[in-house]
């Protein structure tokens, strides 16, 4: 028996979070390594250089936006149901709280990895 008790979902959100993780990191270095490789390339205008540097800063700021937005909903649903009593054990705090961190993440994720998809040419990446 674990000495701290944790809820099942708990542990599925906990783990879904994790492999979120580790394929935002893979697409980040992707898109480093195809944005690295088209900038210091002799190949390519420089307009075109400029504007997927512009594009890069832009995304930034969008997904922290969104994000941002993301939360605050999150954060709302998360206190109206504490309000009304389905917030009662500190698993599900727990829970609520992973889920805001979902939320916010979820639009920087989406983005790095439409960017990994684009710069490297992929179908899909796994």
């Amino acid at each position: 028996m674990r000495s701290i008790m944790v809820s099942k979902r708990l542990e599925r959100r906990s783990l879904a979070m994790a492999k979120a993780n580790v394929q935002t990191g893979v697409d980040a270095a992707l898109t480093i390594a195809a944005r690295t490789q088209d900038w210091l390339s002799s190949a390519g205008k420089p307009a075109e250089k400029a504007r997927e540097a512009q594009l890069m800063v832009q995304e930034k700021f969008d997904a922290a936006i969104e994000g941002a937005f993301a939360a605050q909903a999150a954060w709302g649903a998360f206190v109206l149901k504490a309000a009304f009593g389905g917030v009662r054990t500190p698993n599900d705090v727990s829970f609520g709280l992973a889920g805001i961190a979902q939320a916010a993440a979820k639009p920087a994720r989406m983005k790095v990895r439409a960017n990994a998809r684009r710069l490297t040419g992929a179908k899909a990446l796994p």
